[in-house]
């Protein structure tokens, strides 16, 4: 908790006009705060009585302005083939493919399980409570490698810049790979997430009029670690919040039925105790067209590391901080023509991108990435 509150605190600080004495009294103001809600049992006795109520990313009134019952029935048979059409591509061979990712780590399964019990250990929850060393090693030794399929300059991966006052860009000369860690409930067990976010200057289009194309593309990866070190789940979203994919990788683990939207569902049962997962990405759509486990090898193009809060607090010309996303966490740049027909569902702005915490990924239903417990509503486990 107090990890997390102090990294909103330094976002908001970053981008507000607050002189450094007043930065510091309020950073020793949430310190206070936090202190003091530790031990006040009264506090966390009206915390679990009347938890937080999160906002829906969604807008019913869309829903029933676009009369969504029907909507839904156009949609689904729409949205089943989509699936098919990316899994139909899934292991084809990839033209002229670039390795990206950060140079190996070596910590061993038991490694990292020690890391997890040691985070567990003073915890009455069972909340590993990582230390930034031990979430930055996580990250490190989990870190994917990225082979894209390169066809135009669309398919380099950067970083998000601004490019004046008003105007974001991608910087290509600069490789980053942005990273956090989240946590997940499953199943009565609070595991830690590995978050890895690759951006790219644009979806390309396939012809005059592509409504799914234009500036600014990324992909996420989200690897949820099992209480032995090893991971449990792979899935993965684009930065708009579409095509989620979800990977069991334990025979323990089996997808649920599902009333509303499924997400594309596999299994793969690896064995990472030496290696790391190498993700395939096809040219211009970016879609995930493979994943394997390979030996723990160097790139052919080293990645940055850099912390996804980053991403809302960038540098202008100026040396100003300030955030690419609107007050709804939309980058404005990156609109796409499919909100003209994909509204009645209640997304805002399909298909644009939008930051972390934003991301509605289901048209039919709702489902939110950040749900904490959105694996369990998608996984079971014996």
């Amino acid at each position: 908790m107090g990890h997390k509150g102090k990294e909103q605190l330094d976002v908001a600080l970053a981008l507000a006009p607050v002189d450094t004495r007043h930065q510091i009294e309020l950073k020793q103001c949430q310190q206070q705060l936090l202190e003091e809600s530790i031990e006040n049992s009264r506090f966390w006795r009206e915390l679990e009585s009347h938890p937080p109520s999160v906002p829906t990313a969604y807008e019913h009134w869309k829903r029933v302005i676009g009369v969504y019952p029907v909507a839904t029935l156009v949609a689904e048979g729409q949205i089943e083939d989509e699936q098919e059409r990316i899994k139909a591509d899934f292991g084809r061979t990839l033209k002229h493919p670039f390795r990206y990712g950060e140079p190996p780590a070596h910590l061993t399964q038991q490694n990292v399980k020690a890391i997890l019990e040691e985070a567990s250990r003073y915890s009455s929850l069972q909340w590993p409570l990582l230390t930034s060393d031990e979430s930055e090693a996580l990250l490190d030794r989990f870190s994917p490698l990225f082979v894209v399929e390169t066809l135009s300059p669309d398919d380099i991966p950067g970083a998000l810049a601004m490019e004046s006052q008003d105007r974001v860009l991608i910087n290509t000369q600069t490789p980053v790979i942005y990273r956090s860690v989240t946590y997940t409930r499953f199943h009565g067990k609070v595991l830690p997430q590995l978050n890895y976010a690759l951006w790219f200057p644009a979806r390309t289009a396939k012809g005059h009029f592509d409504p799914y194309a234009g500036e600014f593309d990324a992909v996420n990866i989200r690897i949820t670690l099992g209480e032995d070190g090893a991971p449990l789940i792979l899935d993965s979203i684009h930065q708009c919040g579409c095509y989620h994919m979800v990977y069991a990788l334990s025979p323990t683990l089996w997808f649920k039925e599902q009333d509303d939207e499924k997400p594309i569902q596999n299994y793969l049962f690896p064995n990472t105790d030496n290696g790391r997962f190498e993700i395939s990405l096809t040219g211009g759509e970016h879609m995930i067209s493979a994943i394997h486990v390979t030996d723990n090898t160097h790139p052919d193009i080293t990645l940055k590391a850099r912390e996804i809060k980053e991403t809302l607090m960038l540098s202008d010309s100026t040396g100003m901080r300030q955030s690419p996303f609107d007050e709804f966490g939309i980058l404005e740049q990156s609109l796409r023509g499919e909100r003209w027909f994909l509204w009645p569902f209640g997304v805002r702005s399909p298909g644009a991108m939008r930051q972390h915490g934003q991301h509605a990924i289901a048209f039919i239903g709702e489902r939110h990435f950040d749900d904490a417990f959105i694996l369990e509503t998608l996984l079971d486990r014996h």
